[in-house]
């Protein structure tokens, strides 16, 4: 006896495998970061939705069409349109719930018209077929349109929903031209395994796709809350020292120039006994919005610890650099910052250093600016000091 494909048995088996997967998910979604929640629960809600649609379809002949023809495929379009906003939501894209929204309803009116009004079945596959290679390609275009590098993961999850929607345009053409006759959705046709199988595979190979999204977005991020301070967002001080270093070995090798200033909030303790730690943290934030506002793009700022801070001026000579640090000593000098419910002047002691051969390295660099910087503080403070020059 021959080998036998059963649709009905295959719905069925693609529709719990897809099934436990969703509940798997619904009871481990809390162990997911918090930033992903919102696309867990999306998709979350697409892995449960599915395979009840599926589970219907499998049920046609048994109960009524408002369930099989139907609300089968509004679960099956729903589902689709939910991975969709998920994949959106994780990558920061705009999610156009309501145009998604539109296909959903089109495919119930599809379902609607093409079983009670006008009873044609190959009609009614290929219109709500062209709706799900729609819905699909939403999911597609989401990963591909994300802004960032692609890698191999998110290529397999993409192609997977490029592959879903080739797949339905072809099932749609078939269907909508009469290229070939359908008398009962469980007639088995190389088209209709192909559809089914693709249906059944899409939401368990494209869940472990989004989950090792989910887990490389969760390993980025970890490495990047690593190489930043936790108050203020700027570099820490493992990652600028990493950085400038790269700078200082290009501004080497292309003969440029090159400049670092460290910037000291004057009696900063005074601020942590008047106002408290918080009022202190404020203080530090605003410190580094001031310190960015005077600087170019391409510098480059770290905390070094406590309330001192570096700036790394890749291509800015001495004078520059001077005029640089003058500017982010005056804006503290010159404006009052909200501590609490006061306003007090706050200053900084500013030391700059310009590369020059004897700086072999980041650290010889970061010496010469930090005894500049001692310099003003010895001065009497609220002043910019360059290495070399007397107070």
């Amino acid at each position: 006896m021959g080998w036998q494909f059963d649709i009905r048995t295959a719905l069925f088996l693609g529709a719990s495998l897809t099934l436990l997967i969703g509940v798997v998910l619904f009871v481990v979604r809390k162990h997911f970061a918090a930033s992903q929640q919102p696309s867990l629960r999306w998709w979350i809600a697409g892995t449960l939705m599915h395979p009840v649609g599926f589970m219907l379809i499998g049920m046609r002949d048994v109960i009524s069409d408002w369930w099989t023809a139907v609300l089968a495929n509004v679960l099956v379009g729903g589902s689709f349109a939910a991975f969709a906003i998920a994949l959106r939501t994780f990558n920061g894209s705009p999610q156009r719930r309501e145009r998604l929204y539109v296909l959903v309803a089109l495919v119930a009116g599809f379902a609607v018209y093409y079983t009670y009004v006008d009873k044609n079945l190959a009609m009614r596959f290929g219109t709500i077929s062209v709706l799900f290679a729609i819905l699909l390609g939403s999911s597609a275009r989401a990963i591909y349109r994300r802004g960032q590098p692609l890698n191999t993961i998110t290529h397999i999850t993409g192609g997977l929903f490029a592959a879903g929607t080739a797949v339905m345009a072809y099932r749609a053409t078939i269907y909508l031209f009469g290229l070939q006759p359908i008398s009962s959705i469980f007639v088995v046709s190389p088209l209709q395994v192909l559809a089914y199988a693709m249906g059944g595979l899409l939401p368990v190979v494209s869940t472990i796709g989004f989950l090792l999204m989910c887990t490389e977005f969760s390993q980025q991020e970890l490495t990047k809350a690593a190489r930043l301070d936790y108050l203020t967002g700027i570099c820490n001080r493992r990652a600028i020292e990493d950085l400038a270093g790269r700078s200082i070995a290009a501004a080497r090798r292309h003969g440029m120039p090159l400049a670092m200033m460290i910037i000291d909030v004057d009696h900063f303790k005074r601020i942590n006994d008047e106002y408290g730690h918080e009022g202190g943290d404020n203080a530090l934030i605003e410190t580094v919005r001031r310190i960015r506002q005077s600087l170019r793009t391409e510098d480059l700022v770290g905390r070094l610890g406590g309330e001192e801070f570096v700036a790394v001026m890749p291509s800015t000579d001495g004078q520059s650099a001077l005029a640089a640090a003058e500017r982010i000593r005056s804006s503290f000098s010159d404006a009052t910052m909200r501590i609490g419910s006061s306003d007090i002047i706050i200053t900084v002691s500013v030391g700059v250093a310009v590369l020059d051969a004897q700086d072999q390295q980041y650290s010889h660099l970061l010496r010469r600016a930090d005894r500049a910087m001692y310099a003003a503080k010895t001065a009497g403070r609220n002043k910019v000091m360059l290495d070399g020059v007397s107070p």
